[in-house]
Order: C-alpha cells, then sequence, then structure tokens
C-alpha cells in the first residue's frame, strides 16, 4: 500500500491530460524502481541512511515526497491542463472540482486511514500506538488550521479545497514523526505543514506548473518539511544539529533520486508511446475517450451522441 501511494500521488498531479496506459507503465515502473530502491535505503536495516540515523517513521519522505518528487518530473513533461494558464494576461484560470462533497468525503477517509498508515508502522500491538495516533490528528487539524490562518493572512477567501489539503498536509508533516515527537511539537509540525501547502502551492502556480490536486504540496513540500521536523523536534535530543544534517541529507538525496528517476522514465514513455493524450481527447473528457464511459452525461449529450432529428 505504500507503494501504492507513492504511484497514485501522480495520478492526481497529472489527471485529466495524461493517457491511462502510459500511467499505468509509469506508475509500474515507479513501483518497480524508484521507490523500492529508496526506501531500502531507510527502512532496511543495512540501508546507507539508515545506518546514519535518518528518521523517517512511516515515510514523510520514503512515500510521500518520494511520490511527489516523481509526480513533479510528470507534470513539467506533461505540461499544463488546455488553458489553465492565460498567455495574454499572464493569469491563471481556475479550473474547479466538480463535487465539494466529495472533496470532504475523501479527506475524511485518508484522515481516517492515516490512523492505520501511522500507527500500522510500529509493527507491534504496544502502548506506542496511542502516543502515534494522537500526534497524528493534532497534527490533522492543526494543519487545517495552518492553511486557513494562511488564507486569512493573505487577505484571500478560504477555500475548502485548501483547507483539506491543508489537513493532508498536516498528516503527512507528521508521518516522519509520529512516534518520535511530544504532542506539542506535533501541533507545531501540522501547523507549518498547512501553512507551507498553502503558500507552495501559490509558488507553483507562479512557475506555471500545473498540479491538478495539490499534490506536490500536499506530499512533497510538506513531506520535505514533515522530514525535517522529525530531526529537529526530536525527544529527548532536540536541535541536535548532526540529526538535522542527516534529515537535510536524506531529504535531498530523495529528490534527487525520485525527481532524476521519474523524469528518465516519463521522458521515454513521452518519446515512445506518448505521455500525453490529444488535445481533443482531453477537451471530450478522459472518461470517454480512454474508458467509453461517460462521467457526467448531463453536461456530454452533444459530444458523445447524435442528436435524433
Amino acid at each position: 500500500m505504500f507503494a501504492a501511494t507513492a504511484a497514485t500521488i501522480c495520478s492526481g498531479a497529472m489527471a485529466e491530460r495524461t493517457k491511462y496506459s502510459a500511467y499505468l507503465l509509469g506508475s509500474a515502473l515507479l513501483i518497480a524502481i524508484t521507490y523500492p530502491v529508496f526506501g531500502s535505503w531507510v527502512w532496511n536495516a543495512g540501508g546507507w541512511l539508515a545506518k546514519l540515523g535518518f528518521i523517517d517513521f512511516a515515510g514523510s519522505t520514503v512515500v510521500h515526497s518520494v511520490g511527489a518528487w516523481c509526480a513533479l518530473s510528470g507534470v513539467i513533461i506533461l505540461g499544463p491542463r488546455l488553458g489553465r494558464f492565460s498567455r495574454k494576461n499572464n493569469t491563471v484560470n481556475e479550473i474547479s472540482g466538480h463535487n465539494l462533497t466529495m472533496v470532504g468525503l475523501g479527506g475524511f477517509i485518508l484522515w481516517f486511514g492515516w490512523v492505520g498508515f501511522n500507527a500500522g508502522s510500529t509493527l507491534a500491538a504496544n502502548s506506542d500506538i496511542a502516543g502515534i495516533a494522537l500526534n497524528t490528528h493534532l497534527a490533522a487539524s492543526a494543519g487545517a488550521l495552518g492553511a486557513t490562518l494562511t488564507f486569512i493572512l493573505l487577505r484571500q477567501q478560504v477555500l475548502m479545497t485548501g483547507v483539506v489539503n491543508g489537513s493532508l498536509a498536516g498528516l503527512v508533516s507528521i508521518t516522519a514523526g509520529c512516534a518520535s515527537m511530544s504532542g506539542g511539537w506535533a501541533i507545531l509540525t501540522g501547523l507549518m505543514g498547512g501553512v507551507i501547502c498553502v503558500t507552495s502551492g501559490k509558488w507553483l502556480l507562479r512557475l506555471k506548473i500545473d498540479d491538478v490536486v495539490g499534490a506536490i504540496p500536499v506530499h512533497g513540500f510538506a513531506g520535505a518539511w514533515g522530514t525535517l521536523a522529525a530531526g529537529m523536534f526530536l525527544q529527548g535530543d532536540m536541535f541536535n544539529l548532526q540529526q538535522i544534517s542527516i534529515q537535510l541529507l536524506g531529504i535531498a538525496v530523495a529528490f534527487i533520486w525520485a525527481f532524476g528517476t521519474s523524469y528518465c522514465i516519463y521522458t521515454l514513455i513521452d518519446k515512445t508511446m506518448g505521455l500525453r493524450s490529444s488535445s481533443v481527447h482531453e477537451q471530450r473528457g478522459l472518461d470517454f475517450t480512454e474508458h467509453a464511459e461517460i462521467a457526467f452525461p448531463e453536461f456530454q449529450v452533444n459530444v458523445t451522441y447524435l442528436k435524433e432529428s
């Protein structure tokens, strides 16, 4: 499931213009090459980062940042969706999701599942699970608050989608240190995760990088922050510069490895079978052109069916 999570992060960022076959092949290669190699460096007892003392209890970097850096390479090669950025006046055009209720439900399901994600990484039924679960909930709540406060400080409307992503950023942030920091520091970690999620998302838009669901800010930038926080706020040995330097090394290596290998993989796919769907397919919707089904027939009747004379 951890390997699958790394791959599905790419699907969210690269949505609405990626060929289904290309996505499947890319996912298979990322799960076979990119994820397990870096994971072995951290979670295998003989891994070189593990020997250095790199802390990543449940995968802020191993799972989430790795997936996000792969997604970053994918969206750079793909380019933005049609109409996402206006060339005339250099503005960003919002392409909203179709159902905010489903966004909220999805956020809830992820939050609920994250308790198993983090607590299950204990690999034993003992009392440590309680503290891990508590830190997970505290950080998620703080992440939502951090995103809300950021919108307010920027004098912008508080978006539900942004707050949901903020809670997920809080969850990603605490994933590395959920078993090794106290509750107060877990709150700070999650709070900063929410702030980083909103601000880094806006930075990517300035760079004209089109991440459909905000996966790179949530999983990449918040994951890197959470991994650093795990070293900074290590209970019993806080602000140890040696531990912080090890965390920074792991974060940098994760970016170089994941972005580098995935860029090669997606470039190879793009040059052979093609990574991006045609403009016509993108406009009609990939549900119809790739899967011969219609998600929203009330909006697509004139496109997909011939009217009766």
